[in-house]
């Protein structure tokens, strides 16, 4: 059964150790407009931010579709001729993170009256594209990009989830205590077994101390349980043959007669 389960349990981590989770965050910190307004004096304006990703080589152009993800804010009200966000976007990524990604920002118009504001380029009152070589961390980037009529300042990083690690994010670990594992994770997303627990996924139980490696093992921390042909607290008395009298082993099995004793079983007295 034991066995059994640390199969599943090597299962369930190949299947965790092939994803990759994390974010990629923005921030806008103003969005400005050289000549005019935003929305060129309209009193109704409402904006939005879209941030797409790339993992492309390719010329960046807002024409391209955001193949790795795509992250939105609510609408937000102008103040004159600046906007910014208060919230990061965030665009999730379930792929390794490659470090190197186009980011594609464009600021649109809401138009309450059109639930598609993003099928008409009219629409779109500023765009600005990057690519960016950025490894994960905490720490924020900071940017500036100019448009032909505007100018965007922001800030972005990308980050793990919760539970992943690495370089890109596909290091599975979370804690955990049950048949399954016995551990806790460490800032890199290293394995900490439990005490009286070791192995690569700490299932494996630390027997009681000096219990044979070779004739004893334990299905719990402390214990020390005895092959077949095999006995004593720390399974390191081999059993004699059965009805073995006056005899010794070395081995299971066996039933060497201590002096003054023969027979198969020990039994009779010798002159010898």
């Amino acid at each position: 059964m034991a066995q059994f389960l640390s199969t599943c349990f090597l299962l369930l981590i190949s299947a965790q150790l092939v994803k990759s989770s994390g974010v990629f965050e923005l921030k806008v910190h103003s969005f400005t407009t050289i000549s005019s307004s935003v929305c060129k004096q309209s009193r109704d304006c409402q904006v939005f931010f879209r941030v797409c990703l790339n993992y492309t080589q390719d010329v960046i152009s807002y024409r391209l579709a955001c193949s790795n993800g795509t992250g939105l804010t609510g609408t937000l009200n102008t103040e004159q001729n600046s906007i910014s966000t208060s919230a990061p976007i965030t665009v999730p990524f379930n792929l390794k993170w490659l470090g190197t990604v186009a980011v594609i920002i464009e600021a649109w118009n809401a138009e309450p009256s059109n639930d598609h504001p993003t099928e008409n380029l009219n629409n779109m009152i500023g765009h600005f594209a990057t690519k960016i070589n950025l490894t994960i961390g905490q720490k924020w980037s900071q940017d500036v990009h100019l448009g032909e009529q505007s100018e965007l300042r922001f800030s972005y990083r990308v980050v793990c989830d919760k539970f992943y690690y690495g370089d890109d994010c596909s290091d599975f670990c979370r804690s955990r205590d049950d048949p399954f594992g016995h551990f806790t994770c460490n800032d890199t997303g290293s394995r900490i077994c439990l005490p009286e627990w070791k192995g690569e996924y700490c299932a494996e139980p630390i027997c009681l101390s000096g219990c044979s490696e070779e004739h004893g093992f334990c299905e719990a921390p402390g214990q020390c349980k005895c092959f077949t042909g095999w006995q004593g607290s720390r399974c390191d008395e081999c059993v004699p043959y059965p009805g073995c009298l006056h005899g010794t082993c070395k081995l299971p099995w066996q039933c060497s007669c201590k002096k003054g004793w023969g027979g198969l079983l020990c039994n009779k007295e010798s002159n010898v």
